[in-house]
């Protein structure tokens, strides 16, 4: 994704909540790895009961377009029991909150 880890991190709570509401569900956001860097690897498990969605957030080097540099963070979710249903729906949410639009 072209965002740094800090800003991930600073949208995750509204996202992760409105993704576990659009599935009639609440869920928890526990956060692990160096918080003493804004933009260190993270490993976070979001958990609604007994399903849970692990995220690793890696940064990468910037992609640089001519002048113009954009953050990278490598983003790899793995769902635990959650149906493909469900899936579909807190990404479907979730995803929403991380797009960006330019004008």
């Amino acid at each position: 994704m072209a965002i740094t880890v800090a800003d991930f991190l600073r949208i995750l709570d509204s996202a992760g909540a409105a993704s576990f509401r659009a599935m009639g569900a609440a869920g928890t956001i526990a956060t692990e790895g160096s918080g003493e860097k804004p933009d260190t690897g993270r490993t976070l498990v979001l958990s609604c009961g007994d399903a849970y969605v692990e995220i690793a957030l890696t940064p990468l080097e910037p992609r640089r377009l001519g002048a113009m540099s954009l953050p990278l963070t490598r983003v790899r979710m793995a769902f635990h029991g959650f149906s493909e249903s469900e899936r579909r729906l807190f990404l479907s949410r979730f995803d929403s909150y991380y797009r960006r639009g330019g004008g």
